[in-house]
């Protein structure tokens, strides 16, 4: 049996954090377009793994990968939020 590898410290989210109670506890890579309204894509997801920026923390499990719901927000917020508050006339 392999030894597993220690889990950093969840992430601090600054934008993102309200969506941790309404999220599964992980997101697999295949359902990242669902999770993103169609804004991350797998194949986007699997380059940025591959180019080491991906999400902090990602698991193989069988032939899938999913990623812990606070280091893929992480991620997200990585990406830039731009919080935009419309005027109510």
């Amino acid at each position: 049996m392999k030894p597993t590898a220690d889990i950093p410290p969840a992430p601090q989210l600054h934008h993102l954090g309200g969506y941790l109670d309404k999220l599964p506890p992980m997101i697999a890579r295949k359902g990242v377009k669902y999770f993103t309204g169609g804004l991350i894509s797998p194949k986007k997801l699997a380059n940025d793994d591959s180019a080491g920026k991906g999400p902090l923390v990602r698991q193989k499990i069988g032939e899938g990968v999913v990623y812990p719901t606070p280091y893929f927000l992480a991620y997200l917020e990585a990406q830039g939020v731009h919080v935009i508050a419309v005027p109510q006339l």
